[in-house]
């Protein structure tokens, strides 16, 4: 390990050398301190929480700090003298740099004038909120030229509305008269969003000049509801308890959750596996593991996960650190019934699953308000019975007191409706379930209720379908291409928020499929064909993201598998994942020092050598220096850090060579070979574990007694 000459507590601040840990210090808000290892290393300790991070809090982030790059990340160096940059937050490194993306100039605000229509108005529509965003412009209006979709509204007639409410904006812009005044700016888009379809010249060369690689971690960290890691990123504090690698937890439909343990070769159709033993399900195609976002509004945004993928693929998502993988019903029945006579614990969690559709508002905007509270008073019937309450006593009060009604009902009617109001028609509805049933003396049954449930939301047009959009590299002009179990592939043609207004043009039955064959065009764009052996000659070609190509061909395959009991034929290139890779996170690092990191301020200085393959461990670092009246600040403490060759990650196979070409048990690499199996894990709680858990001890004894 390359040795800094030690820290003088003397120096004073100054571009041209190394800044004295109290000047960090000071900038540091209460609970935080500043901390040095044997080689000069910064990190940081919270108080509150009695846990140490890499990276100081998010609050003292700004572009000086981390020289342009976003929080968390740092620039480093692989053999070849080629730059990466390391993902501090979800543990990856990539060779991609984080920053505005293609490198092109970040949008700047406009001022726009609009002139009320008298039919069209302003003819544009905002949705979103804070800031308040435009969804659609209408073509040949007053904001055609002059609006983009995607606008952010910051000022109306003067008015800074950046932070302000979606109504309050509103009303600004409908008591406008004749016209209004707008401040709007584009969004700014870094690398880890998605890109767009639609690839100019510019871009095009930009990306085959200098292809992006992403290196991911081995030891993922999981904790909490996110896939990654221990932290919440809006107060910069990790998380206070000991982090346990290589554990993926999934959520099912039913409130629980279950954890499983992972190495190298594990897959997600291992998981898939495990939970559909455990569950005792028998239609087992319906069946897969989807990512969701969790800091979104779109609850209805999922994206499958491919069965052969590795779970270590799966972490190389970006931003997985506000993802959760959930256990669903991808691929639904038709109809519901027949589910419900081949496999009753299917139908059973299937019917979980759309209650928890319908009040998490995944179904919206086509889900309408009658239909909403139609589904809410089954679902209450279904549950009161479930609850041994007599049908007789279900009353809206009593589900009230004893469940609450957030259980049932959508969270907008909630909001919206009057609760007295609320209260009458949930009443009236539940009255028709005894008239459902044909005789005056009966009322539904828990069954009937679910299979009344399950039908109402079978004749939605979104029942069990994704969408995926198609652009031509020569048009503007955006297709849909719809699946479904009931419509079959369907092409819409417009803009994907007017889906529900625009009208399928059937394609064909997924079950007509004889092949499908997927070609990368470049790094973002893949064409799909479909042959169809009904119109040979005429092969449907699309032209779609790589990822949705992926998700597209998943969908296919597992509605071609659930119609025909066959495996649907796909011809693609072979995956270069593993290519040109990043080194890994938990590996020796030559890193381009910082304030943050090293106290450096100046960009000519030498680089470091760093080894984040041991993480770092809770600390008490000695009292020596009064900071911020609270807390204390330590050059070192009796628990400083030594850096090793030890990989964190100590359940990565021996027969299996790791990504960058090394066998893990050879000499020149201290791999230890610990054979880790999907298994059930006992982590259900909530939160972290405990640094003092006998379990957590246990297992960090025993790896520890094999390195020495």
């Amino acid at each position: 390990m390359l040795l800094q000459s030690a820290w003088n507590p003397n120096l004073q601040y100054s571009s041209d050398g190394p800044v004295t840990l109290q000047s960090i210090q000071e900038h540091l808000k209460p609970g935080w301190t500043v901390h040095a290892t044997a080689d000069n290393r910064l990190y940081y300790f919270n108080e509150s929480t009695g846990s140490c991070s890499w990276i100081p809090p998010v609050d003292v982030w700004n572009k000086e700090v981390g020289r342009g790059l976003p929080y968390g990340w740092e620039e480093a160096t692989d053999p070849n003298g080629k730059t990466y940059f390391i993902n501090h937050v979800n543990k990856t490194t990539t060779y991609e740099e984080p920053v505005l993306d293609w490198g092109e100039e970040p949008p700047q605000p406009r001022q726009v004038n609009l002139t009320r229509h008298p039919d069209m108005g302003f003819g544009f529509v905002a949705g979103s909120e804070r800031p308040v965003i435009v969804r659609f412009v209408t073509e040949g209006g007053p904001s055609d030229g002059k609006l983009l979709p995607g606008d952010h509204i910051l000022e109306v007639n003067a008015e800074d509305v950046s932070c302000a409410p979606r109504d309050h904006v509103i009303q600004l812009v409908r008591a406008s008269k004749t016209s209004v005044d707008l401040v709007v700016c584009q969004p700014i888009l870094t690398n880890s969003s998605r890109k767009s379809a639609i690839l100019s010249s510019a871009k095009k060369a930009k990306l085959k000049s200098n292809p992006s690689r992403v290196r991911f971690a081995e030891g993922v960290v999981v904790n909490g509801s996110p896939l990654f890691p221990g932290c919440t990123l809006s107060g910069g504090d990790w998380g206070s308890g000991t982090m346990l690698p290589n554990v993926l937890k999934v959520f099912l439909e039913n409130g629980q959750t279950k954890s499983f343990k992972y190495d190298a070769n594990t897959t997600v159709g291992d998981v898939l596996s495990s939970l559909q033993c455990k569950l005792c399900l028998k239609e087992t195609n319906h069946f897969a593991l989807v990512l969701e976002q969790v800091k979104t509004l779109r609850r209805n945004k999922l994206t499958l996960l491919n069965p052969q993928h590795t779970l270590s693929r799966v972490a190389s998502r970006p931003g997985t650190h506000n993802l959760r993988c959930l256990f669903r019903v991808a691929f639904v029945p038709s109809d519901p019934c027949d589910l419900a006579q081949k496999d009753l614990a299917a139908f059973e969690y299937f019917y979980l699953q759309c209650c928890n559709d319908v009040v998490q508002e995944r179904y919206a905007p086509e889900l309408k308000y009658d239909v909403a509270l139609r589904l809410a008073a089954l679902h209450i019937h279904q549950h009161c019975l479930a609850n041994n309450i007599q049908p007789s006593k279900i009353t809206v009060k009593t589900v009230e007191r004893d469940f609450g009604l957030e259980k049932f009902v959508p969270t907008s009617l909630l909001e919206t409706m009057k609760r007295k109001e609320l209260r009458k028609v949930l009443t009236h509805l539940l009255k028709l379930n005894y008239t459902m049933t044909g005789s005056s003396h009966k009322c539904l049954t828990a069954l009937q209720a679910k299979l009344y449930y399950l039908t109402i939301i079978s004749q939605l047009p979104s029942y069990g379908a994704k969408c995926f959009p198609t652009n031509s590299v020569d048009s503007n002009v955006e297709n849909v291409i719809l699946v479904s179990p009931k419509l079959g592939i369907s092409q819409i043609t417009g803009l994907r928020s007017n889906m529900v207004c625009k009208n399928p043009v059937p394609v064909a039955d997924v079950e007509q499929l004889s092949m499908v064959q997927v070609e990368k065009e470049d790094h973002l764009l893949s064409t799909v064909t479909l042959f169809l052996p009904s119109t040979p000659g005429k092969e449907l070609r699309l032209t779609v993201e790589e990822r949705d190509a992926e998700e597209l061909v998943l969908v296919l395959q597992g509605y071609y598998k659930l119609f025909t009991n066959k495996d649907l034929h796909v011809h693609q290139d072979p995956d270069d994942w593993l290519v040109d890779t990043a080194p890994l996170y938990h590996s020796q690092h030559v890193v381009k020092p910082t304030t943050w990191s090293y106290g450096c301020d100046n960009e000519m200085d030498e680089h470091r050598i760093v080894n984040f393959a041991v993480p770092l461990h809770t600390l008490n670092p000695s009292k020596e220096v009064k900071t911020n009246g609270t807390h204390t600040l330590s050059r070192s403490s009796s628990k400083i850090i030594k850096s090793n060759g030890v990989d964190s990650n100590m359940n990565v196979p021996g027969k299996v060579r790791d990504r960058n070409g090394m066998n893990p048990l050879s000499p020149s690499n201290n791999g230890i070979d610990f054979h880790s199996v999907v298994s059930m894990e006992i982590l259900e709680q909530e939160g972290y574990l405990d640094a003092n858990n006998p379990e957590v001890v246990r297992r960090v004894a025993e790896m520890q007694a094999v390195v020495e």
